[in-house]
């Protein structure tokens, strides 16, 4: 496949955090197509654009497993891009709004997969627990 862009490298972990629960929904594809909206990663991107890359990166994580594909985006991405997958992808993680012990687990792989010290990666998934307040908060 040669080298992933940066579009593909930040698709890797919010993939990974969709298939984690062993399936993909409705709620999980319209997540990642409002983050390809607003992201500047994908701003110019048609939606047939977005939904190749998004099949190449189911592809690659159910080739060759979540924590290899993780590893291989982390080599592709600056420490910045890194962080904004990871964020990305606990949004994918928190979209059912159902945060339990496996989505944990998920999210702590993530982190260490994509190279994030811990206290950092802590306080990006506090900001993302924070955007899904509801409005009863």
């Amino acid at each position: 496949d040669g080298p992933l862009d940066a579009g593909a490298a930040v698709m890797i972990p919010m993939v990974a955090g969709m298939l984690a629960d062993g399936s993909i929904d409705d709620d999980e594809i319209r997540q990642i197509r409002s983050i390809c909206v607003w992201s500047p990663i994908y701003a110019r991107n048609s939606v047939d654009r977005d939904t190749e890359i998004i099949l190449k990166a189911i592809r690659l994580v159910e080739d060759i497993g979540p924590a290899s594909a993780c590893e291989k985006a982390r080599e592709a991405l600056s420490p910045a891009l890194r962080e904004t997958a990871f964020i990305f992808a606990v949004r994918m993680v928190f979209s059912d709004g159902h945060v339990g012990q496996k989505e944990e687990k998920v999210i702590e792989s993530l982190a260490g997969w994509l190279g994030l010290d811990a206290a950092r990666a802590r306080m990006l998934v506090e900001a993302v627990s924070i955007m899904q307040h509801a409005a009863t908060a």
